[in-house]
């Protein structure tokens, strides 16, 4: 995946397992399932996303190989406002960046199907440089997407974003207008093919791995679904002693 935006990353539709048609309890389906982060894996790599109270959403993509990843701060996947590289889920210094959009954040678009939009924005590292760009985003038309068991409403799109140079580099991403966020598939410049980074598996619950960091198998078809434990039983109010002889 290039390191560009590497996984950057509002109708109801159930999450449903494809054999039967039954409903998921472990697949997210709506909004209010993302309240605590919502966890999407790839082959090795996996991204958290929380939903913010402004309706923006945070990204945080770990590898599972070395730790390292990026912090993705954006307005519905497409527009990026902030991005650091971090390390184990530390920033990592020096690699702060930031974009403001000509428009102002409240002419951003709310997306939907079909819907073309251009703007342009300055984006600037932490070490002073700027750079200017155009940015077109393009949704197609409304689709489906299979995240392992999990089946969902989807809005493909694509981010292309131009340099003062004139090289266009586009962004792939997949929009879930149930969950708020958008699943980012990777990129490449505008004149060179490209193959989609497609995720694995969905869940509220984060990606379990053995002590040897390999993943184990969860959510439906595994034999025991990992997750917080139980809360313990409150304390129970002292008790008077029993008399035997009685």
């Amino acid at each position: 995946m290039t390191p560009n935006r590497i996984f950057r990353f509002v109708a109801l539709l159930p999450a449903l397992l494809l054999a039967g048609g039954a409903v998921l309890a472990e697949c997210p389906v709506d909004m209010s399932d993302s309240a605590d982060g919502v966890y999407v894996s790839f082959a090795d790599v996996f991204v958290r996303y929380d939903r913010l109270a402004d309706g923006s959403v945070l990204e945080h993509e770990v590898s599972q190989a070395d730790g390292l990843g990026f912090r993705v701060h954006s307005i519905s996947g497409a527009f990026v406002l902030t991005t650091w590289s971090t390390r184990f889920g530390a920033i990592v210094t020096g690699t702060t960046e930031t974009t403001d959009y000509a428009v102002g954040l409240e002419g951003l678009p709310t997306l939907f199907p079909g819907q073309t939009w251009e703007g342009s924005s300055l984006r600037q590292h932490d070490d002073g440089t700027t750079k200017v760009e155009t940015v077109v985003v393009t949704m197609s038309p409304e689709s489906s997407m299979i995240i392992g068991a999990c089946r969902y409403q989807s809005w493909p799109m694509q981010v292309a974003t131009t340099g003062n140079d004139g090289a266009t580099f586009v962004d792939h991403l997949t929009y879930l207008p149930s969950l708020g966020f958008a699943i980012y598939h990777g990129g490449a410049d505008a004149n060179e093919a490209f193959t989609p980074e497609m995720p694995t598996r969905i869940s509220t619950e984060p990606p379990v791995v053995t002590e040897d960091g390999e993943p184990v198998m969860t959510g439906a078809g595994a034999g025991v679904l990992p997750g917080n434990p139980a809360p313990a039983e409150p304390p129970r109010a002292p008790q008077p002693p029993v008399d035997d002889d009685k």
